[in-house]
């Protein structure tokens, strides 16, 4: 067993007080009530502290009338311990339900915590006197070894009262503090000499962390977008119209508010909608392994309900019908008829009768789905293909089995027209990828797979961070996590378990990049569900809601960070300028949290709604933003979603100043555009209204015109306007004139003639095009020569080589 040592004893005499600028985390006061939903007046403290080891351990018991606050309400836990020999220690903790969520260390400077000594107990020599202890405090390790903190506690043997214990911490010198799962109350006899001996009873009382009060600026960056939203949902497997009814599905599906819900046993509450955008249900296996056999569902009416409110519907088999497995013996009895086979594994490989006949089963399915108004978005292969259990519907799968029934399901629902359809791998228990491999990396089959899915399982430390999938031969496919809870222990319904389920979004958001989140169960009737027993919507189900309610399908993450110890993300819509930052305060103290909206579009104002141990999913009022900055106060212990709405803003136009050219000079003018984002929207320009025969480059806002003749000493107006593609489409135009100055009668001057040479001089206004005609009756005019805008004058020889005695020369201007 590790034993990480780096003591300094610390003699109490005197308790050591905090400044009122801190941040507390109570991990247990030892109230009536308990934690982690266990009762302490109940007598249920040894179902959250435990003794881990040491045979000096005698007793721990929740003591009701011994309180270092002097609470009548409340009490203490009473340790009791008998060193003798090879009895030389004992180690409490509370690991056996652990610390949820995980108190995270880089928050907290300090460990604190209440004891008391009853007179007698062992002493042993500690700074020249007697002394209770060597008392120590720490944490287990992600190993299940023992990390104590770096002082220990010797009270004087003549202080039988209360004394505060304040141990100072530093992640940056004890790295496992960076997630604090459990504390240890540990007393090492052999630390003193001679060791301790006989009996020792303490009591310990107000078990906290503490520390300064953090600064949180962050920034949250629209122009950095990850990975798309496919939305979050659970599951309502072999649930019926009779459970679950349509004020179950307007509680988890709908966005409407405040609308009064009874449960079961007749009591009403107010409750906005949770949003969920996605329904996972229960394929019941059809009776026999004929192709044309269509497997059924009890949850067709749910299905419906939930498509109503806009959700997407999907489906998962727990197992094939008898005749495709190996084990067909196993029948379970505990579920509603038709009932279901218990375990045994999948007897399909490669384009064999059993896949061939199984995929037409499933793609049936689809269909009868679709002919009750169900277009299923999805259709998972197996629920945990890897699960080897014959105590429910199950069934395993091999990854080769896998890969081959990926193509196979592929072909019979394109064959019955449903291949819109996409096909869900694995659904392994874990967040893992063994199963999925050999389809995903096969890019004969990869490209049939449109959604990667994994449960969330092993969601205990150490293994609870789920790393990003490996995009493999199909990099379009989604990665979604389809079922997770804690399937033991008490049903917590605290907004601590709230907490706890909205971290696990938020890691499953941020570190894995999912596009889609699931809960297990919820059908009521059961603990560990979205509702109580009694069919109550509960604080996880309104949790979850902070992020489903505003992140909607098709919306992107996009980049956020808090600055501090707020665990945040940002997402924002791709077919608006909706907008939802969710802030996760785990800590017991309200914190100041700010954000720099960076390269957001025009927003001035957020609501937030609020679930906290008082707040269930409420709107509050509105914050407004300053200078881009949105600041707002944390509660304690809550989950807030900033809910925001941009507003374009249009791009803009540098003036363009009046032009003044002649005819025949081209004019060319760049509209110059600026936008506020960056990088700026995309733009174009076109043309309101421009002379003819002028051109604009709607990409880069060049302008030519080239005035002919005719337009001479005229005034023509141009507007030129530039669009952003924001929402809705904003513009901005420039508008100027072209001024075409008058024209110069053109004139041949400075005739010679030689023999069959005749030259002359031209002048004129400078820009046109010059032509020279001639004729030899003044009725038929020949064009000899055009020059485009010469430079005046221009001198022009002509040679007679016809021999006609007469020849006139007319000067023409274009174009």
């Amino acid at each position: 067993m590790l034993r990480i040592v780096a003591i300094v004893s610390l003699f109490f005499g005197i308790s050591i007080s905090i400044g009122e600028s801190q941040i507390t985390n109570t991990i247990d006061q030892f109230s009536p009530s308990g934690a982690n939903g266990f009762s302490y007046s109940g007598g249920q403290i040894n179902k959250v502290w435990t003794n881990w080891f040491g045979t000096a351990f005698q007793s721990l018991v929740w003591d009701s009338t011994m309180d270092a606050n002097s609470n009548i309400n409340s009490g203490s836990m009473k340790i009791t311990a008998n060193f003798n020999g090879s009895a030389n220690q004992f180690e409490v903790y509370d690991g056996s339900s652990g610390i949820n969520p995980p108190v995270n260390g880089v928050l907290y400077t300090n460990f604190q915590c209440d004891v008391r000594f009853q007179a007698g107990s062992a002493t042993g020599l500690f700074g020249g006197q007697q002394c209770f202890g060597f008392l120590q405090f720490g944490l287990a390790t992600a190993s299940f070894g023992q990390d104590y903190f770096p002082t220990a506690v010797n009270v004087p043997a003549s202080n039988t009262n209360w004394v505060h214990v304040n141990i100072p911490i530093s992640v940056t010198s004890d790295l496992n503090l960076y997630q604090i799962n459990d504390v240890l109350v540990h007393i090492y006899g052999p630390n003193y000499s001679p060791a301790l001996s006989g009996t020792t009873t303490f009591w310990v009382d107000n078990i906290q962390f503490t520390g300064p009060t953090p600064v949180n600026q962050g920034t949250v960056d629209w122009n950095t977008t990850y990975q798309r939203i496919d939305g979050f949902g659970g599951s309502s497997a072999w649930s019926s119209s009779t459970t679950m009814t349509p004020a179950i599905a307007n509680l988890y599906f709908s966005t409407n508010n405040n609308f009064r819900y009874t449960n079961t046993v007749g009591v009403i509450s107010t409750n906005n909608g949770a949003g969920f955008s996605l329904l996972r249900n229960h394929i019941y296996y059809a009776n026999n392994t004929s192709a044309s056999s269509t497997p059924t569902t009890t949850e067709t009416a749910f299905m419906q309900s939930a498509q109503g409110y806009g959700a997407r519907v999907w489906s998962t088999p727990w197992t094939p019908a008898a005749g495709f497995k190996s084990t067909n013996d196993i029948y379970d009895s505990g579920f509603a008829p038709p009932g279901g086979i218990d375990g045994g594994s999948y007897l399909g490989s490669g384009n064999n009768i059993t896949n061939l006949n199984y995929a037409s089963q499933l793609a049936n399915y689809v269909v009868s789905m679709k002919s009750a108004g169900i277009n299923l978005y999805a259709l998972s292969i197996q629920n945990e293909p890897d699960a080897d259990v014959t105590s429910y519907e199950a069934c395993q799968w091999s990854a080769a089995q896998i890969h081959d029934f990926v193509t196979n399901l592929y072909s019979a629902l394109a064959a019955k027209g449903v291949g819109s359809t996409k096909i869900i791998v694995p659904e392994d228990e874990n967040w893992r990828t063994n199963l999925f491999v050999n389809a995903m990396s096969d890019p004969a089959v990869a490209p049939d797979v449109g959604i990667v899915a994994c449960h969330d399982y092993n969601n205990t430390p150490p293994n609870d961070i789920p790393a990003p999938f490996p995009t493999f031969a199909n990099p379009n496919a989604a990665a979604w996590e389809t079922e997770t809870a804690i399937l033991s222990g008490p049903d917590d319904t605290s907004i601590t378990n709230a907490l706890y389920w909205a971290t696990r979004i938020h890691l499953f958001m941020t570190v894995a990049q999912a596009n889609a989140w699931h809960f297990w169960w919820m059908t009521p009737g059961t603990s560990q569900n979205l509702l109580d027993v009694n069919s109550t919507p509960i604080k996880r189900l309104f949790a979850i809601g902070q992020f489903s309610r505003f992140v909607r399908p098709n919306y992107n993450r996009i980049a956020a960070n808090s600055g501090g110890f707020v665990q945040v993300s940002a997402y924002k819509d791709t077919n608006s300028l909706n907008y939802a930052i969710v802030a996760i305060n785990s800590t017991g103290t309200n914190l100041v949290q700010s954000f720099i909206l960076t390269n957001f579009p025009n927003t001035s104002v957020v609501t937030p709604w609020i679930t906290s141990s008082n707040l269930s999913l409420a709107p509050l009022s509105s914050v407004a933003i300053t200078n881009g900055i949105l600041t707002y106060t944390l509660p304690a212990m809550s989950i807030v979603t900033f809910a925001g709405t941009a507003t374009n803003v249009a791009p803009t136009l540098t003036p363009i100043p009046n032009q003044t050219v002649n005819a025949g000079v081209t004019v060319t003018v760049t509209n110059m555009a600026s936008d506020v984002y960056a990088p700026p929207q995309t733009l174009a320009f076109y043309s309101v209204k421009t002379p003819l025969n002028g051109t604009l480059n709607a990409t880069n806002g060049v302008y030519s015109w080239r005035p002919p003749v005719s337009s001479a000493n005229t005034t023509n107006q141009v507007i030129i306007a530039v669009l952003n593609n924001g929402i809705p489409v904003l513009s901005a135009t420039n508008t100027f004139n072209i001024v075409v100055n008058p024209i110069t009668q053109p004139v041949i001057a400075s005739t010679t003639a030689s023999g069959k040479t005749f030259n002359f001089v031209v002048n004129g206004t400078q820009g046109p095009d010059y032509t020279i005609l001639t004729s030899t009756n003044l009725t038929t005019w020949q064009s000899l020569f055009t020059t485009n805008s010469p430079v005046l004058p221009w001198s022009f020889t002509f040679t007679n080589s016809s021999g006609s005695p007469d020849m006139f020369f007319r000067v023409e201007l274009g174009p």
